[in-house]
């Protein structure tokens, strides 16, 4: 498992503090987070149903304020990947719909969700796969976890039970202000990153980790038992996933906390862009 200076510097001779403060970044250059989109057909002046790459804002505001420059990534040829990684200091595969059946190794059915899209799995398995082999910091928010459980050998819940901690949910407000309390494990990143051993979060999604992945070990838990994190145990590669969106905690008090876990993934994308510019000279 990721210990606190796996996650904010990698392996080094020397550890820069966990913690950095984000205006110390542009004394430097600052490191460039490439982030995933969501496609979509959305309604604008152009149509009812317009083709379109999305992403809430909070996420690129959380990695700005975090001291990092966002990028958005749109899908690229798996050709083109390597050379998409070679131009970023660290990876956030974000949230949003469901993966397909197929990338989870089921078959077709009728319960597959109607807004997949095969080829955004396609390019993330690919960005995950080559983050991992470069020891490139990841932070992965719901689906983020869910594909890196599911590319790396794991599976996943495909409904989770109602529970006090899941509830059934039919409304925007539900979806953004119900809250439960996940547990962390003692000694883990997330525990370090924190400062605390739970924390109240958001309750967005409906899939979670069933059977974790070979190489991740699961370090948060809600009430219910539903795996709420985890993390690498590779201290070669700092990768960090979240069930919930901590992102959308948007409560003056939750944004505060939730600074933490945003300026830790930018520290340790920092520390990787000094090694490959020490590398360079």
């Amino acid at each position: 498992m990721l210990s606190v200076n796996d996650w904010s510097t990698m392996p080094t001779s020397s550890h820069a503090p966990l913690f950095r403060d984000p205006a110390a970044l542009t004394a430097e250059r600052a490191p460039i987070i490439g982030i995933t989109v969501w496609r979509r057909t959305l309604p604008t002046y152009l149509g009812e149903r317009t083709d379109l790459f999305t992403l809430g804002v909070e996420y690129a505001a959380r990695v700005a304020e975090g001291g990092g420059v966002p990028l958005l990534l749109a899908p690229v040829a798996d050709a083109h990947v390597a050379a998409l990684l070679d131009r970023v200091d660290g990876l956030l595969l974000s949230g949003g719909q469901d993966l397909t059946r197929a990338l989870r190794g089921l078959g077709p059915s009728d319960a597959e969700a109607g807004d997949t899209d095969p080829e955004r799995d396609a390019f993330e398995r690919a960005l995950l796969l080559g983050a991992r082999e470069r020891g490139l910091p990841v932070l992965g928010i719901c689906r983020g976890l869910q594909l890196t459980n599911v590319v790396l050998g794991g599976t996943l819940i495909e409904d989770l039970p109602r529970s006090a901690a899941h509830p059934a949910q039919d409304t925007p407000e539900a979806f953004l202000g119900d809250r439960h309390e996940v547990s962390f494990a003692e000694g883990s990143a997330l525990a370090a990153v924190y400062g605390a051993a739970r924390r109240s979060v958001n309750t967005i999604h409906h899939q979670a980790i069933d059977a974790v992945a070979p190489g991740l070990a699961v370090t948060a838990h809600a009430a219910d038992g539903v795996a709420e994190a985890a993390e690498a145990q590779d201290p070669a590669w700092p990768f960090l996933g979240v069930q919930w969106h901590p992102e959308k905690l948007t409560a003056p008090d939750e944004v505060a906390d939730e600074a933490r876990l945003f300026s830790g993934f930018v520290a340790s994308a920092a520390a990787f862009a000094g090694r490959g510019a020490d590398a360079r000279r």
